[in-house]
């Protein structure tokens, strides 16, 4: 029979420390990849690009940090006046089910919330950063550059973009997760949930290791199934045959490699810089 648990909360400090040290690791990667299809590419820039890898790096640990942050304290703070996210685990090791709709919505809610954050620092530093770079590219003659990072900077600010993005970002968080979740559930009536190893650590629970396997299959079939929506919203709108097939290699390979390198890189800073620590309680 499988335990119905309520997620109450999550340490933040592990929260933080666990997400910022796999985003360094994904950063570190791409950054490797990136400095190789340039050195085979155009291996006369490759010096500059060596210049970008310690930027992509250190924002990288600054974006994670905040980000991990915010959704942590976020959740905490929902989980206080709504619907806590609940999940099923079977013999304590295998998830097989997310709640939907309370899952959604809290998503949906912090993914907004971010980005309103987000824009109310744009507004803030968006003109200025970009008044400097408009009257560096009018004094070097780029007139039509600097008239476009204009135009840009104009429309990013105006309330009616902001407010379609605003509603945009909860729409779109909110539909995706739903139907991820709705997925992730028939995956775990069939055995295919992601497993994972816990353990108690007083009243809060520990996240030991994640299962490879299993997350390579959850998050291949569900970035596999969103690829192959919208590969066909693009063919009814009059998209391209082609591009839409390259969408859905593509997502079937960023789950497969996605999933992988998550799950490995999880168990590999785990122990090093502390398990993640959430909150179960029983339903």
């Amino acid at each position: 029979m499988d335990d119905v648990k309520n997620l109450t909360s999550i340490d933040i400090t592990s929260y933080t420390t666990i997400g910022t040290g796999i985003g360094v690791l994904f950063s570190v990667l791409i950054s490797i990849v990136l400095l190789i299809g340039m050195g085979i590419l155009y291996p006369q820039n490759i010096g500059v690009l060596a210049y970008f890898i310690p930027a992509i790096v250190v924002g990288t640990i600054m974006y994670s940090i905040y980000n991990r942050f915010a959704e942590g304290y976020l959740y905490n703070w929902l989980t206080k006046r709504m619907n806590p996210i609940t999940i099923e685990l079977k013999d304590d090791k295998e998830i097989t089910k997310i709640s939907t709709v309370p899952t959604a919505l809290i998503i949906a809610i912090i993914s907004t919330i971010l980005v309103i954050l987000a824009y109310a620092l744009a507004i803030l530093f968006v003109p200025l950063i970009a008044t400097s770079m408009i009257q560096t590219l009018m004094f070097s003659g780029q007139t039509v550059m600097a008239f476009a990072l204009y135009q840009g900077a104009m429309m990013i600010t105006q309330p009616s973009v902001i407010a379609l993005v605003i509603v945009g970002v909860f729409i779109i968080s909110f539909v995706f997760t739903l139907i991820a979740t709705y997925i992730y559930n028939f995956l775990g009536s069939k055995g295919k949930g992601i497993i994972v190893d816990l353990s108690k650590d007083g009243e809060m629970t520990l996240l030991n290791s994640i299962n490879p396997v299993s997350l390579i299959i959850v998050l291949t079939a569900i970035s596999l199934i969103f690829n192959i929506i919208l590969a066909i919203i693009s063919l009814v709108s009059g998209g391209n045959a082609y591009t839409a097939l390259g969408n859905i290699i593509s997502g079937l390979i960023n789950g497969v490699v996605g999933g992988g390198l998550l799950a490995v890189f999880y168990n590999f800073l785990a122990p090093k810089l502390g398990k993640l620590k959430i909150e179960l309680i029983d339903n």
